[in-house]
């Protein structure tokens, strides 16, 4: 399944779970997405200057650099490509304060853990543009 014209979008996961990586990644490629992680969020801003993502998935509990940190370097951004890149919060904190914080920061959209998987694929077809 690794055809490249059949590649709906490349997505770059950072979280600093392993287990939560690779499962992001397992769903997501299944579903024919180019699936990319960083283990925290200083590798997470490397990446996306690398790789340029159509979207990232952000948790928000990470040592030295949380997801709000990256969130903000994303839509702060000198390049307006990076900063338009949707964001999906995937994170355990599941109180309205923690919601309303992340999309006032420029979050797209925000899941909580854990998720079903079929609600994270809904969420990121609609995020991309895809059915």
């Amino acid at each position: 399944m690794s055809s490249v014209g059949k590649v709906k979008g490349r997505i770059l996961a950072i979280d600093d779970n392993a287990d939560i990586r690779e499962l992001l990644a397992f769903i997501l490629r299944r579903e024919e997405y180019e699936v990319t992680s960083a283990a925290n969020g200083l590798d997470g801003l490397d990446l996306i200057e690398e790789i340029r993502p159509d979207l990232i998935i952000l948790d928000v509990l990470m040592p030295e650099f949380s997801g709000y940190d990256v969130l903000d370097a994303v839509r702060s951004h000198k390049d307006a490509k990076v900063r338009d890149i949707p964001v999906l919060m995937i994170t355990s904190r599941s109180s309205t304060d923690d919601i309303d914080q992340a999309l006032e920061l420029g979050a797209t959209s925000y899941i909580v853990k854990p998720f079903r998987p079929s609600k994270l694929v809904a969420k990121v077809n609609d995020l991309l543009g895809h059915e």
